[in-house]
């Protein structure tokens, strides 16, 4: 594992952010900095450049932990840790689904620490071939998806998602035009066995974070892309 990596902990509570660094500084890596709010986050994030960040869901502004890797992962290459001190499956899945490529689950132990660390330093992001031809397709408000390497795109820049919310698009758009069934959408995302409550909070987000409502509710059916 790299010890010359630099991290940032993005901690609301400062017990557990002082018993993080505690460890990080004993393995040897360097704590390039430690705050507390979302603002902050992305901020430091992007003048301080760190391998990697543990960053914790609920933090002190506005701005969520999830909301904050996302706008990081669009500025610099780094790899986030989520810390939850939640351990359903919606919290979780909404940790991974904002990038990150791990998760600990308060109260954390220093193992705990070391192994989600070690997956960080090891992963990497699947390399995209130059060569392959995009095939877009056209949604409303200037949106267009690719479904070869199912990206979103606005005015021809990608937008940063998570991989869930890409799976979720990536169904409708194969489905364009034609209403999806909740059960139908909540079965391919998360699998069986999900409330479909989930998929409403995905999608929910997603809106949000667009600004567009590009996917389309047909009331009691499911919901539907509809391409230009």
């Amino acid at each position: 594992m790299n010890s010359n990596a630099k991290i940032l902990i993005v901690e609301d509570e400062r017990i557990p952010a002082e018993f993080l660094k505690k460890v990080l500084l004993q393995a040897g890596f360097e704590v390039v900095g430690i705050c507390d709010t979302g603002e902050k986050a992305i901020s430091e994030s992007i003048k301080l450049k760190p391998d990697v960040i543990f960053m914790d869901i609920m933090l002190k502004d506005h701005i969520s932990g999830a909301e904050a890797a996302l706008q990081i992962s669009n500025s610099i290459e780094t790899k986030i840790i989520f810390l939850t001190a939640y351990s359903d499956d919606e919290m979780i899945a909404y940790a991974l689904d904002a990038g990150a490529v791990n998760y600990l689950i308060k109260p954390y132990k220093e193992k705990q620490i070391q192994a989600a660390l070690q997956l960080a330093l090891g992963y990497t992001k699947p390399m995209q071939t130059q060569t392959s031809k995009k095939e877009m397709i056209s949604l409303q408000d200037s949106y267009t998806f690719d479904t070869t390497q199912n990206r979103l795109y606005y005015q021809d820049k990608e937008v940063n998602l998570g991989r869930q919310t890409l799976k979720l698009l990536a169904y409708l758009v194969e489905h364009k035009n034609s209403t999806v069934s909740l059960d139908d959408l909540t079965t391919h995302v998360y699998g069986k066995n999900r409330e479909t409550s989930s998929i409403r909070t995905l999608i929910f987000r997603l809106k949000k974070t667009l600004g567009s409502d590009i996917i389309t509710n047909v009331s009691g059916i499911g919901y539907k892309i509809i391409t230009q």
